[in-house]
């Protein structure tokens, strides 16, 4: 009995192990997407698209803003000298507006996360087809998404350049992205 719990604690033992002997064959690889949107051509002018439309944005919340401050330091200005019902009005109108700037900052953060959510979206599906492709290619067994959770990566792993390469010949910009 003892030899036989003990040949299957071998056994046991030794297919623990089998995989981890043959894992250490596997070449691995890492990309950051995050480096491929930022490195390829259609990224770099889908982010300016992206700041673009911050900007404008941008614009129009300071616009409201100062017409907002405006309109407060006048109503502190002339608060102890107006009747009632122009006190009245003039704080509803404050209030006004700034429930109108407050909305249009989250409808503007809004469409701004929705518009890059759309772009990581649709860049991070192009470079999945090119991983599924160059991995068999290069003869990787793996290849792993690289984020800040990774403390160090080998540089020699890194395939990031490789896909970005890839990617801008499969994907050219031709003056207009998908941002308009």
């Amino acid at each position: 009995m003892v030899k036989k719990v003990a040949l299957f604690c071998g056994v046991a033992v030794f297919g623990i192990l089998s995989p981890n002997v043959q894992a250490a064959d596997v070449k691995m690889g890492f990309v950051n997407t995050l480096e491929v949107l930022y490195g390829t051509e259609e990224g770099k002018y889908e982010i300016e698209v992206l700041n673009r439309f911050a900007a404008s944005k941008q614009q129009e919340i300071e616009a409201q803003t100062a017409q907002l401050q405006k309109l407060t330091e006048q109503y502190q200005n002339q608060q102890r000298t107006l009747n009632p019902e122009t006190r009245v009005e003039m704080e509803r109108t404050l209030g006004d507006r700034q429930r109108r700037l407050k909305r249009l900052q989250e409808d503007v953060q809004f469409e701004y996360d929705q518009r890059r959510d759309a772009l990581l979206g649709v860049m991070s599906e192009k470079i999945q087809k090119i991983i599924i492709d160059y991995a068999p290619k290069n003869s990787f067994g793996v290849i792993f998404v690289r984020d800040q959770g990774q403390s160090f990566v080998d540089p020699g792993m890194e395939v990031t350049q490789s896909i970005i390469k890839i990617y801008n010949e499969q994907h050219p910009v031709s003056g207009k992205g998908s941002g308009q």
